[in-house]
């Protein structure tokens, strides 16, 4: 009876053994199925969900655009900044999308590039101001209140109403970056200083050619005159009448005619006390 005991329990024992290393490699089998699947779907879905893919865009958000920087405007930032997020990742990519938007032009500073809600990132930056445009020949470039070239030119007279610099000395900078000398940020804080004046809109041009050798700036009108204005507001001089007094003389051809230079082409020093036109 024992020998047949024995004798049945070897199948069995066999068998089991069998079983077990059957399990063994389904289980193994398994986790690497399981590895595979986290390795080349999961995993792609979590980065595409955190930072973007070829396919998907992730939300760029400017919560603090201003109302001039269109739609039109903000599509090749936010393509160029779509290619950024889809190369990199974690703060690296981060700090790289943020030194490409400093260098656009339309930002005077870019604060913080972050990450919100997993799934999106926010752009919160000090936007630049369009200001005037700098003639340059035949073309005219879009500065911002810095005198710091933006990322738009135009052929000359065909842009934005905005009023035109002429004269200003070259080497023209890059976009983001500023002109050389004072002669750009003077016109510029010459045309900041008359912009409350009800005869604004008969400004068409601020010459800095006499800029370099006397520091003096021109009023160019739409009616084709000159107003010889004198140092900028910011450079007041003691040999020229104050800016107040430049503004009056102004403001009183404007209420007697219309128009600060008499409605024809002419030449008009407000520099001294008794203002001349010839």
């Amino acid at each position: 009876m024992s020998l047949r005991s024995s004798s049945s329990r070897a199948p069995e024992a066999s068998w089991r053994a069998t079983a077990e290393r059957v399990a063994g490699i389904l289980a193994w089998v398994g986790c690497a199925a399981v590895i595979v699947v986290l390795a080349t779907v999961v995993l792609p879905r979590l980065r595409a969900t955190a930072y973007g893919s070829a396919s998907t865009r992730i939300a760029i958000r400017f919560p603090n655009a201003p109302r001039w920087m269109t739609a039109t405007e903000m599509q090749p930032i936010e393509d160029a900044a779509q290619s950024i997020v889809t190369r990199g990742r974690g703060r690296d990519m981060l700090q790289t999308l943020q030194r490409y938007l400093a260098s656009t032009g339309w930002f005077e500073s870019v604060e913080q590039v972050r990450l919100v809600d997993h799934d999106g990132i926010e752009v919160i930056a000090t936007y630049a101001t369009p200001t005037a445009l700098v003639a340059d020949g035949g073309i005219d470039h879009l500065c911002d209140s810095r005198g710091h070239r933006m990322a738009r030119d135009y052929r000359a007279k065909d842009g934005p109403s905005l009023v035109r610099v002429l004269g200003v000395p070259g080497p023209t900078p890059a976009v983001a970056a500023a002109w050389n000398g004072p002669a750009l940020k003077d016109a510029i804080n010459l045309l900041q200083t008359i912009e409350a004046q009800p005869w604004r809109s008969q400004i068409a041009a601020i010459g800095v050619g006499r800029h370099a050798k006397e520091g003096s700036l021109e009023l160019v009108t739409t009616g084709g005159s000159t107003i010889v204005w004198g140092r900028a507001p910011s450079a007041a001089s003691p040999a020229e009448v104050p800016t107040g007094q430049k503004l009056e003389y102004l403001a009183f051809l404007y209420a007697k005619h219309g128009r600060i230079d008499h409605g024809h082409p002419t030449s008009i020093d407000v520099r001294v006390d008794c203002a001349s036109a010839r």
